[in-house]
């Protein structure tokens, strides 16, 4: 059976983005953060708690990268 999935090499592909710092963080977040719409809320509320998600996340990702998580050697 042949694969259709292309050989990774080291000559002119680009390194996968490192996706340890969102792993991190989205782990200690809370699931209904990020829900469309929980019961009985509005659609105010709603862009409220998705902003307020959005800060969060951004303050663990400078939670992440204070505590010296980030990897030597990742491009910004």
């Amino acid at each position: 059976m042949r694969s259709i999935i292309a050989p990774a090499r080291s000559e002119g592909y680009a390194m996968p983005p490192d996706v340890r710092p969102l792993s991190w963080a989205l782990s200690r977040m809370t699931p209904g953060l990020w829900a469309a719409l929980l019961p009985g809320e509005t659609l105010a509320e709603a862009r409220a708690r998705r902003e307020a998600a959005a800060d969060i996340l951004d303050d663990l990702f400078a939670e992440y990268d204070a505590a010296g998580e980030v990897a030597e050697g990742v491009s910004a």
